[in-house]
């Protein structure tokens, strides 16, 4: 395949976002011309695209209630992506699903052109509130681990998006609207007629989010994120010249932000490598805490 090939095919490929991009705010305003569709139908439509950049490893489902082992519960959650590999559902009717927290990556709340900020917020602290257990018990490749042993595999929160229809006109009064939402990593609203991404803390350092996503792991050493051993530092420069897009520090530390992941102009791409990035840096698998649950349980029907 000649290089003037190669480069179409990213053309190509690009252009194919930008599209994507205008038809899925076309289908939005056209829902909305009949109000009782808008609902249902923006979720449908979220579901679909974060389907595509999501690996398939992760589940998604719609209109979710999330959980903890101390009974708190979130309030209902729009679109849920989620290990469906190692963690069970506590509950299930039909399409009615409680979720436990453990096992969630992502939230994502839709909206159309109207929300309430402080509603918004109070979504927010209700997933805050639940706390992911490490007393779970598993075996690995060097033995049977809990969340006693293993650091590594403590507790996550989940990655927070929020998506909406609403024209924000110019990119001030978006800026505006994200600093009120800054309890979001993401925020996907439409300018003008297209949907337009603000990544908050874009300039954050892989280690500051890998420590915002896997509570309790501290790298001390830096800003930069641990990717080898002190003894290790050394060959992990001589080989960095063979990786131009990655950056080190003096100590071998990698400081790439989610910033450079950046494509102008192309949001939809953009969110997806950078939500993916992220998507790479969550305890996996998490260890689900059996005991904890069936305790709650056990304790809710004595009450």
């Amino acid at each position: 395949m000649s290089g003037d090939v190669k480069k179409d095919v990213f053309k190509k490929i690009l252009k194919n976002y930008d599209h994507t991009n205008q038809k899925m705010v076309e289908e939005l305003e056209l829902a909305s011309a009949h109000g009782g569709l808008t609902g249902h139908y923006r979720e449908a439509m979220w579901i679909k695209f974060f389907r595509s950049i999501i690996p398939m490893k992760y589940s998604l489902a719609q209109g979710v209630i999330l959980i903890d082992s101390d009974r708190n519960v979130s309030k209902e959650v729009d679109i849920a992506v989620y290990d469906e590999q190692y963690i069970p559902y506590v509950y299930q009717y039909n399409t009615l699903k409680f979720i436990p927290i453990e096992a969630v990556a992502v939230v994502i709340e839709c909206k159309s052109k109207n929300y309430n900020i402080d509603q918004l917020n109070e979504w927010i602290g209700a997933i805050n509130k639940l706390t992911p257990k490490a007393s779970g018990i598993t075996r690995m490749a060097t033995g049977y681990v809990s969340g006693l042993t293993n650091i590594c595999q403590v507790k996550t929160r989940p990655i927070k998006i929020f998506v909406s229809l609403k024209n924000v006109g110019d990119d001030e009064k978006f800026d505006l609207s994200a600093e009120k939402l800054n309890e979001f990593d993401f925020i996907i609203q439409q300018h003008e007629d297209k949907f337009d991404l603000r990544t908050n803390n874009e300039e954050q350092s892989l280690k500051w989010w890998g420590q915002r996503l896997n509570e309790g792991i501290d790298n001390k050493q830096g800003k930069g994120l641990k990717i080898c051993k002190p003894d290790e530092t050394k060959m992990i420069k001589n080989k960095a010249q063979d990786f131009e897009e990655l950056r080190l520090d003096e100590d071998g530390l990698l400081l790439n932000t989610l910033a450079e992941l950046k494509v102008e102009g192309c949001p939809l791409l953009t969110l997806n490598l950078q939500l993916n990035q992220l998507l790479t840096l969550i305890n996996n698998p998490m260890l689900f805490p059996h005991y904890a649950y069936a305790r709650a349980f056990q304790e809710a029907k004595r009450l």
